[in-house]
């Protein structure tokens, strides 16, 4: 057995490394599909991954994956582009994306009824991901 494979995921212009550990945190999910699954890259053994996501963000996706808790978020350091309010709401959005269910649920507790009504119907890795 090799040592364990290594997940480069490149957002914007942002580089993070994930594990095979790590990307199975809250499997199944889209990186589980890309990098293991039935997705052609799978089969051509792709380890690196470009997203245009939010950078900010997806930092909060990589410390979920890595076993941290993210919640709650802390409440400094927001970029420009982002309130409080839109930041959990843009998260839930991202975590439905890659089809981190633990990640959703987890947010979805924290996010108000009035925020809840205005998140609508995101489309999600799950929804097109497994069925290629």
């Amino acid at each position: 057995m090799g040592p364990p494979r290594e997940f480069t995921i490149t957002v914007s212009d942002h580089v993070f490394v994930l594990s095979e550990d790590q990307i199975h945190r809250d499997a199944p999910n889209y990186f589980t599909g890309l990098f293991e699954g039935s997705f052609k890259e799978a089969r051509e053994g792709v380890q690196e991954l470009k997203l245009h996501r939010d950078p900010y963000l997806f930092t909060f996706i990589h410390m979920h994956l890595c076993g941290y808790e993210i919640l709650p978020l802390p409440k400094d350091n927001i970029p420009s582009h982002l309130s409080e309010g839109s930041r959990l709401k843009d998260l839930l959005h991202d975590a439905r994306f890659y089809g981190l269910d633990l990640l959703a649920q987890e947010l979805e507790t924290e996010i108000t009824p009035e925020t809840k009504s205005n998140l609508g119907n995101c489309r999600c890795a799950r929804g097109w991901a497994w069925r290629l």
